[in-house]
């Protein structure tokens, strides 16, 4: 290196560093010099997409353990991992969520070599983040709406067919518009300036293949879970004559299984409220940055972090709000029979299955061991709904 290496505290020599800074004839540069202050805030964003990768594999872990469990205690006939369309819908989200986090990770060579630049890796980037953030966008906006329509309507809730056919076509349009953005554009990824993403000369791609995607989800998400909130506490209702009509109401006279249905609404409400914080200050940022509006590198480097969290985050709520999804429960306890009609309990609530069973063949196929005794309900009156049992 000669004397004038190291510029302003970088590791970029002086062409290098003049490379680097915008100006009217290089709008967009290819390369980006880090400081040693960029470079921290980057390494804290980077771990933020490393805890979302050890949560997800930490679920799947927990998962196949669960499995193994099911595969030795319960005949197979009486579960399955994809049992509804949003077991479907949480693992493409998962898998997703993975992509997205990875996009943070390999930020590592950058950490190393001081410098963001253009060329294979800086394109990989780029197309690894954009294929797990667009599918995390469109796996939230299926799962919010295909959440609210089965909830009020009482529909879609067995549909898994078309929930595989709606992750397949979230599959084919992320993998399209990804790649064919980068084969067919100049310079498609480069410096942004902290990580490689999508070139500025590009907003349309932009817009249409990623900030649309991930506000309509943020806003449907808000649109829906909030109703979903009222209907759970019986303060929203569907008109029986017209589908399209809502009735408000005061809260329904209480019941035992109120407090439940409460705690779960509430809970309900993290989901926009999560996926706010996570696509918020990066788009501001990221918005910031595009239209070279001074924004402070702290604040991006928070939003980026808060960003490559998603997974974590999403695990989150999938363990607080959802763990009857992808077998992340065991049943609680063992079968009981009233007048002829299996009565199951998982996680705590009611689950009448569709074959009836004596109890001499059932009682001889089930491990009663391990499970307490459960209060069986009269199987002539329905079980009260919950958000735990036939409702997502």
């Amino acid at each position: 290196m000669s004397a004038l290496d190291d510029v302003n505290g970088t590791v970029c020599d002086v062409q290098q560093y003049q490379q680097s800074i915008a100006t009217p004839s290089n709008p967009n540069p290819l390369v980006t010099c880090l400081t040693s202050g960029e470079a921290v805030g980057m390494t804290i964003a980077t771990a933020g997409g490393f805890l979302s990768i050890v949560c997800i594999f930490s679920v799947y872990v927990w998962i196949g353990r669960n499995i193994l469990w099911y595969k030795k205690n319960v005949p197979k006939r009486d579960w399955r991992l994809f049992d509804r369309p949003f077991d479907i819908y949480m693992a493409a989200l998962l898998f997703f969520d993975i992509w997205q986090a990875m996009g943070g990770v390999v930020n590592v060579r950058w950490i190393h070599n001081g410098i963001v630049a253009t060329g294979p890796y800086c394109t990989a980037q780029g197309i690894i983040q954009q294929f797990g953030e667009v599918g995390v966008g469109l796996s939230i906006l299926v799962l919010a709406i295909h959440t609210f329509v089965s909830a009020l309507w009482r529909v879609g809730m067995k549909a898994r067919g078309f929930a595989v056919f709606m992750v397949f076509l979230i599959f084919a349009f992320v993998t399209l518009w990804t790649t064919i953005g980068a084969s067919t554009h100049k310079n498609y990824e480069i410096p942004t300036p902290f990580w490689c993403w999508i070139s500025p000369a590009y907003p349309g791609e932009r817009l249409g293949g990623e900030y649309v995607i991930l506000w309509l989800a943020l806003f449907t998400s808000i649109l829906l879970y909030i109703p979903l909130y009222f209907w759970s506490e019986g303060r929203l209702a569907v008109d029986e004559q017209k589908w399209y009509k809502f009735h408000f109401s005061a809260p329904r006279q209480k019941v035992r299984t109120e407090y439940a249905q409460r705690r779960a609404a509430r809970r309900m409400l993290f989901y926009p409220l999560g996926y706010t914080i996570v696509v918020l200050p990066l788009s501001i940022a990221r918005w910031s940055l595009y239209d070279h509006i001074k924004f402070p590198s702290a604040a991006t480097f928070f939003a980026v972090t808060t960003w490559n969290m998603s997974g974590a985050i999403n695990v989150f709520l999938l363990v607080l709000i959802r763990p009857q999804l992808l077998l992340l429960t065991r049943p609680e306890c063992k079968v009981n029979l009233t007048v002829g009609v299996e009565t199951e309990v998982y996680s705590g609530m009611p689950k009448v299955p569709k074959t009836p069973k004596t109890p001499s063949s059932f009682n001889s196929e089930m491990p009663l061991s391990p499970m307490k005794e459960c209060v069986v309900l009269d199987a002539r009156s329905p079980p009260p709904p919950s958000l735990y049992s036939e409702n997502p």
